[in-house]
């Protein structure tokens, strides 16, 4: 194929499709202000939890209420999900889509041993409780409203377009503190200075092992569940690929959104497709992203046809990221994929005419796509010659003569 035209700067963060689907700036600020307070007004509850849970209620039944080991801590606090990742979008068609932002909620707690294995002595029901009643006079003041519905978080509705949600984890205190120590002395801190940091300190979170980490579940109490993996996972992908890999991310979930697809086709499901199509593909070449989009997206309409497993849990249909659908589904996200292909694929090479590749840009990808054909570069065999420099040639030799 000979490329005609390049939409690399169309399609782009700097001006392009991609900087249009950043998150308001306004957004991040008020996502910002509100995680701080809902984060203070937590640690404040966590050190007299009586105020809004019993006692009796707050801790298993089997383990000691009255032990030093069963006193609660402040939490910490940890941003996740795709704030974390640096693949947060704007949202499009509000409502129903909304900006999300996840933030961990690690209590450090001491576990005891059952039947079942290490489970920690608070109940998992409390803690959803106890979060819930403590938030509850923070968000009547705000004009926020609490969301119940989800059984692995607490979630807090901001605003028609924002929302948080609390994934609650509890961890080993032990080994908590542990580390704790250690990274308060390499980091040549005391340890009274540790504890009133609000953020779980990046060692202290890397040197927790899998077990402990636990997360609160509405039904299931306590569920295995590290968030470490996914993040460690993309992290170790973007060091083999690049950043680009975020950006293909952003860009295929702005696309899911233009369409409305984003009940059926999850944010995670598209980062995994993306960051396989792009290991087989390999890298575009230099300035031609817009190649990238079109290949991977070629190529993801090939992989969704098949199962597509959460990196978290290799191999395991129970976790399968396309667990919920069924053929119509596949069929549906496959021509997604297979379309907006086929959009960029006549846009780079089918034409010359700007304001038609402009217009497969935006089928591929939705209105958040400039109407800027000012953007659209062309290319071929003219234009690259246009772009070369010319080469000095070396003077020509004089003739020779011979004297008199």
């Amino acid at each position: 194929m000979t490329e005609l035209l390049n939409l690399h700067a169309l399609l782009g963060d700097s001006s392009g499709y991609l900087d249009a689907l950043r998150v308001p700036d306004a957004d991040e600020r008020a996502l910002s202000l509100a995680r701080e307070k809902i984060r203070s007004t937590l640690r404040d509850a966590f050190r007299q939890p009586s105020n809004f849970v019993a006692k009796r209620a707050l801790f298993e039944d089997r383990a000691p209420v009255d032990t030093e080991s069963a006193k609660l801590r402040a939490p910490k606090f940890r941003l996740q999900g795709s704030f974390q990742y640096g693949t947060a979008n704007d949202c499009q068609i509000t409502p129903p889509q909304e900006i999300d932002q996840d933030d961990g909620v690690f209590l450090p707690i001491s576990f005891f041993r059952t039947q079942f294995g290490d489970r920690p002595v608070i109940a998992s029901e409390a803690y959803f409780l106890l979060v819930e009643k403590a938030l509850q006079p923070l968000v009547e003041r705000e004009g926020w409203s609490l969301d119940t519905s989800k059984d692995t978080c607490v979630r807090i509705r901001l605003s028609k377009r924002l929302h948080m949600d609390l994934p609650l984890y509890v961890i080993q205190d032990s080994a908590f503190t542990h580390l704790a120590k250690a990274d308060a002395q390499a980091r040549f801190l005391d340890e009274a200075s540790l504890r009133h940091e609000t953020e779980l300190a990046e060692a202290v979170y890397r040197g927790l092992s899998e077990d402990q980490i636990l997360l609160a579940h509405r039904k299931k109490r306590w569920m295995s569940s590290d968030p470490r993996t996914l993040e460690n996972w993309f992290a170790n992908a973007i060091g083999v690929h690049g950043s680009i890999l975020r950006r293909l991310s952003r860009a295929y979930k702005g696309m899911r959104d233009a369409h409305e697809m984003d009940d059926e086709l999850g944010s995670i499901c598209i980062m995994v497709g993306a960051v396989e199509a792009y290991g087989n593909i390999g890298k575009p070449p230099q300035g031609r992203e817009d190649i990238a989009l079109r290949d991977v997206a070629r190529e993801m309409s090939h992989l969704f046809q098949n199962p597509v497993y959460n990196p978290a849990f290799p191999g395991d249909d129970e976790h399968c990221l396309c667990i919920d659908w069924d053929a119509d589904t596949r069929q549906r996200i496959c021509t997604l994929f297979a379309e907006a292909a086929d959009h960029l694929d006549y846009a780079t090479t089918g034409t010359t005419d700007k304001s038609m590749a402009l217009h497969r840009a935006r089928l591929a990808f939705g209105d958040r796509v400039p109407d800027d054909v000012s953007l659209i570069k062309q290319v071929g065999q003219a234009a690259l010659i246009r772009s070369q420099e010319p080469r000095r040639q070396p003077a020509p030799l004089a003739p020779r003569t011979r004297s008199g």
